[in-house]
C-alpha cells in the first residue's frame, strides 16, 4: 500500500477541514503559508488566541460532520437519532439545518459516514442515502454525494485511478439525465485536453446556464473539485489552492477537493507547515483525535480509550533506544 488506511482517513478529514479554511471568504488563500513554523514556536501557549486571525470558524456542515463521526465512534453503527442529538448537543441550530443542505454541503457532512461503510458497497449506498437524506435538501440529487463516497471508497481500498475515476463513477450511477453526469463528462474531456482552470469553470457555468437550472450550482462545485483533484492528484496544495482560487462557492468546492486529494495522498501529502499551524487549532486537533478514534472503531477496536496520540513526537535514530518526551 503507498499509504496506511489510517493516513488515508486521516488525510480526508484533515483534508476537507482544511480546504474549508482556505476556501472560507473571511480567509486569504495564504493562511497557511503566512503562519511559519518560527511563529509557532516563538508564540508558544499564545498561537492559538493569535491564530484565531487566520482561522475563521468552521462551517455549520464540517460541525454536522464531526458530530457524525463522534456518534459513530459511540455506537459503532450509523444512528440517525443519536447523530441529531450530538448536533443539538454541540449547537442546537445545527438541528435546525435538517433536510436544507445543498448535494456539495450535504457531501462534508457526510463524509464519517463514507470512511465508515466504505468497504462494503451495497451497505455503503444504503448509509448513505440514510445520512445525506436527513440533512439534504429534497430538489437536490444524490449523485454528488455518491460521486465523492465512490471516490474515497476507491482510495481506500486502493483502486483509485486518476484516469479512468470519472468513467468508473459514470458506470456505477448508471444512466441518469441528472447535471452533474454532464458535467463530469466535460470534467474528463478538459482534464484530457489539458484546459486551464478559467477555461474549466467557464465551460461548467456554460453548462449550467444552458440548463436553466440554479440548483446546479452544488453540482458544479463537485465537478470544479474533481477537475483540481485530477488535474494534480499527487499535489494536495495546488489542487486545494486552485480550488480555492476559483472563487466559485469557495468553502464547499476546496473542502470536496480537500477531501479527494487527501484520502488519495493521506495525512503525509498535506504539507508540514500546514499540519503544524493546524495541529494549534483545537478544531483540527480534536478532528484527528476523532479520525483515529473513527479508524479503530471501524477496524474492531471497540474500546478506544487507550487510543490518544501522544502529546509529543520523539524523533530518534534508528536502532537507538532513547527516552520518550
Amino acid at each position: 500500500m503507498r499509504y496506511s488506511l489510517l493516513s488515508r482517513f486521516q488525510g480526508a478529514l484533515l483534508g476537507s477541514l482544511l480546504g474549508e479554511v482556505l476556501g472560507s471568504s473571511n480567509c486569504h488563500r495564504g493562511v497557511f503559508e503566512q503562519v511559519r513554523l518560527v511563529e509557532i514556536k516563538s508564540a508558544g501557549d499564545n498561537f492559538e488566541e493569535k491564530a484565531t486571525h487566520f482561522f475563521p470558524l468552521f462551517s455549520d456542515w464540517s460541525q454536522i460532520a464531526t458530530c457524525g463521526i463522534e456518534s459513530l465512534v459511540r455506537c459503532g453503527r450509523l444512528d440517525i437519532d443519536d447523530w441529531v442529538l450530538q448536533c443539538g448537543k454541540t449547537q442546537l441550530s445545527l438541528q435546525l439545518l435538517k433536510a436544507v443542505a445543498t448535494s456539495s454541503e450535504a457531501t462534508v457532512a457526510t463524509l464519517p459516514t463514507t470512511l465508515f461503510f466504505h468497504d462494503n458497497p451495497i451497505q455503503l449506498r444504503q448509509k448513505l442515502l440514510q445520512a445525506a437524506g436527513v440533512w439534504q435538501s429534497e430538489a437536490e440529487g444524490l449523485e454528488g454525494v455518491l460521486a465523492v463516497a465512490l471516490t474515497v471508497a476507491l482510495a481506500l481500498t486502493e483502486k483509485l485511478d486518476t484516469t479512468s475515476l470519472i468513467p468508473q463513477i459514470l458506470t456505477e450511477l448508471g444512466q441518469s439525465p441528472a447535471p452533474l453526469i454532464q458535467q463530469l463528462e466535460q470534467v474528463q474531456t478538459l482534464v484530457e485536453q489539458g484546459a486551464e482552470l478559467e477555461t474549466t469553470l467557464a465551460q461548467l457555468r456554460r453548462e449550467q446556464v444552458h440548463q436553466k437550472k440554479t440548483e446546479m450550482g452544488s453540482d458544479t462545485a463537485i465537478a470544479l473539485a474533481f477537475y483540481c483533484f485530477l488535474s494534480t492528484p499527487e499535489d494536495f496544495r495546488l489542487c486545494v489552492t486552485r480550488a480555492a482560487g476559483s472563487g466559485y462557492q469557495p468553502q464547499t468546492t476546496t473542502a470536496v477537493a480537500g477531501t479527494l486529494a487527501g484520502v488519495y495522498n493521506g495525512i503525509a501529502g498535506i504539507p508540514v507547515g500546514w499540519r503544524l499551524a493546524a495541529d494549534q487549532i483545537p478544531a483540527t486537533v480534536k478532528r484527528l483525535q476523532l479520525a483515529n478514534h473513527l479508524f479503530a472503531v471501524w477496524s474492531g477496536v471497540l474500546d478506544t480509550s487507550g487510543t490518544n496520540r501522544c502529546a509529543q513526537a520523539a524523533v530518534a535514530a534508528p536502532g537507538v533506544i532513547q527516552p520518550r518526551l
